[in-house]
């Protein structure tokens, strides 16, 4: 399993991420999201607490000892870690180290739509989906565009990371073809649901739903329907 790598000079929600694990393991980083030199002194020195090449980069061999499971009754700055992915996708939860039953509701939301064991407990796979971006995207129209141009591109692992297993099936047994000159119609909502459309000129259409209900926090393909 591929995990992203953090170096000097990275930016952004999975550099808070490392920053808050360190801080776990006895660092005292300024969770800033921004790789710099104190932090990847931090990573050298847990490496080298933990027999791995002290380099200060956090990839593969680094990641699956930084991370730790977390569940109900956790808390610190790994929940604090596991709070702010979820919030940087919604912005509706609490980065307060305390894993509450709004924090449990969080995790099972993000597990459910990309396949995971909806558990509520941020272990491995749960771990490597939220610092890999999946389910990042924001609004129904850009998770759609996201998944139609994977879709386009034939890459099947870019759509997954928008979209459920369900829908993957269903969108990549028609193949693409430039020749069907798609063009993007419209998204609209309806009663608990969300759907983009798209049309061709010999008259298929393509439709991108989402439930508006269910994955309120965060937006993803669940179903995908070719019309003639």
């Amino acid at each position: 399993m591929s995990w992203p790598l953090q170096q000097q000079g990275a930016s952004g929600e999975t550099v808070r991420t490392v920053q808050y694990l360190l801080n776990a393991q006895g660092a005292t980083l300024t969770v800033d999201g921004v790789f710099g030199p104190m932090t990847s002194a931090a990573v050298s020195v847990f490496q080298s607490s933990n027999g791995l090449v002290a380099d200060g980069i956090v990839g593969d061999a680094t990641w699956p000892l930084l991370i730790a499971p977390v569940a109900s009754g956790s808390s610190g700055d790994v929940v604090r870690a596991v709070q702010s992915q979820l919030n940087a996708r919604s912005g509706q939860l609490a980065v307060d180290g305390s894993f509450s039953a709004a924090t449990m509701n969080a995790v099972q939301m993000f597990q459910a739509p990309i396949g995971l064991t909806v558990d509520g407990i941020v272990s491995w796979y749960t771990w490597q989906a939220l610092v890999t971006d999946f389910l990042r995207t924001q609004g129904s129209q850009a998770c759609s565009q996201s998944v139609y141009q994977a879709w386009a591109s034939s890459d099947q692992i870019a759509a997954a990371y928008n979209a459920g297993p369900l829908a993957l099936v269903s969108l990549f047994a028609r193949p693409w073809s430039a020749s069907d000159s798609w063009t993007f119609q419209k998204c609209g909502v309806a009663t608990g649901h969300w759907v983009c459309l798209w049309n061709n000129a010999s008259g298929g259409t393509l439709s991108l739903e989402g439930t508006e209900t269910t994955y309120a926090l965060y937006y993803c393909v669940t179903d995908v329907t070719f019309g003639p």
